[in-house]
């Protein structure tokens, strides 16, 4: 591991600890045991370290997301898992959601740098897990692979971040998330695709109808 490797490693790690405002450029390079000058010489300003360390945070959470699903049999069920982890099943945790929103109020430019840059990334991911998809004939031939991982990301940003969007109050942004993605999935599905998308299905909770979840209130 770099210097760079291990200061960017070490600053997740405080963002994490005490959120991205309260990280200053002093303490980093206390912490770290070098000089602020040799910092700013390695990133030029506080808003580039920020930017690496918090894409940091977000590859080891893909990573782990990796290495949950090693044992998956097919593409469908690797792409249905990870989405389905990404959002933690229904529950982003709260630390990254003060975290982005923080980031959002204090470091607008870091956050359109990180929102880009994980979007970049997460729709070539879709769109190689897609055309997997389609080689193993889990998916319909006809589908434009391009064009549907464009609209989901398009639509996923939009239900997971516009405040306009109409969720009922029984639902959480992610269960709705965690519901479309299911639906989206189907829709581009053979036969042969639908049943893995039922068989793993089968093996976890039916999600509760808003009808069932009112009911309960």
């Amino acid at each position: 591991m770099t210097q760079r490797e291990k200061i960017v490693e070490r600053v997740s790690q405080m963002i994490k600890a005490v959120g991205v405002k309260s990280v200053r450029m002093d303490d980093v390079a206390s912490d770290l045991g070098m000089s602020k000058r040799t910092l700013y010489e390695m990133f030029g300003d506080k808003e580039e370290l920020m930017s690496e360390s918090i894409l940091h945070m977000m590859m080891e959470r893909q990573k782990l997301v990796g290495e949950s699903v090693v044992g998956c049999d097919n593409m469908l069920e690797v792409l249905l898992r990870s989405v389905r982890l990404l959002c933690n099943n229904g529950e982003v945790e709260d630390m990254e959601k003060r975290l982005m929103f923080n980031l959002k109020k204090f470091y607008p430019n870091v956050y359109e740098k990180v929102q880009r840059a994980h979007a970049e990334q997460g729709l070539a991911g879709l769109q190689y897990a897609l055309e997997k998809c389609l080689e193993q004939g889990y998916i319909d031939p006809n589908i434009d692979v391009e064009l549907m991982a464009r609209l989901f990301f398009t639509t996923s940003g939009v239900l997971l971040r516009d405040d306009n969007v109409m969720i009922p109050e029984e639902v959480t942004r992610e269960e709705a998330f965690g519901a479309m993605v299911v639906n989206f999935l189907r829709g581009l599905s053979t036969v042969k695709g639908l049943q893995v998308i039922d068989e793993i299905l089968s093996h976890e909770p039916r999600p509760l109808k808003l009808s069932e979840r009112r009911e309960m209130k």
